[in-house]
């Protein structure tokens, strides 16, 4: 639902308790009907919700046109729950979706045709992930005491962040890029330069 407290009304944006079928089929793509989706994670920007499920769903529309624009099931691992989304722009400036899952993967989407561009997989859950607002990198934390710092287009690991006692579930970057917060369940919040 979307609220206007300027006009004291809501209007339904998505209803996951429905059939959600995508409105526009894609060649090539693996788009799915899907239903009664427990949302475990949301994302939007610059027009474009991104919602993601416990069964490991993602769902994208559009909030100027009608019906979902994409919607499928990003694994079938019995542990799918998806942790994080995320809409960022790529160092090149193309939009893109990041959604990071239970399965100990990260999966990328082009914003605009919904093609699977990149696949990263790690030993661990991965519980966030947050791109530095020049899309070169990306912070990625999970079931594990260290933190990553990656290539955002390649996956490649620059650096390992080492100091939390616990699973990490939380990131964000300083606007400037070069300062990293993560927050972890061993009830610190630390910074990176």
């Amino acid at each position: 639902m979307h609220w206007s407290s300027l006009l004291r009304k809501s209007k339904e944006v998505l209803n996951v308790a429905k059939p959600i079928v995508p409105s526009v089929e894609r060649c090539g793509l693996l788009s799915q009907q899907l239903s009664r989706v427990q949302i475990s994670t949301m994302a939007v920007k610059d027009n474009l919700m991104v919602a993601s499920g416990f069964q490991g769903e993602l769902i994208c529309k559009y909030l100027n046109q009608p019906g979902v624009a994409f919607s499928t099931k990003l694994t079938t691992d019995d542990n799918a729950i998806t942790n994080a989304v995320d809409v960022y722009c790529s160092s090149s400036g193309a939009k893109r979706i990041m959604a990071a899952n239970n399965d100990a993967q990260i999966r990328i989407f082009d914003a605009e045709t919904f093609s699977s561009l990149n696949l990263f997989s790690f030993d661990w859950s991965v519980n966030s992930t947050s791109v530095s607002p020049d899309g070169k990198l990306v912070a990625i934390l999970g079931d594990s005491a260290e933190c990553l710092v990656a290539d955002a287009n390649s996956g490649k690991v620059s650096a390992t962040l080492k100091g939390h006692l616990d699973y990490s579930f939380a990131s964000v970057w300083h606007p400037d890029g070069n300062i990293v917060a993560t927050g972890n369940q061993d009830t610190t919040c630390r910074l990176w330069c």
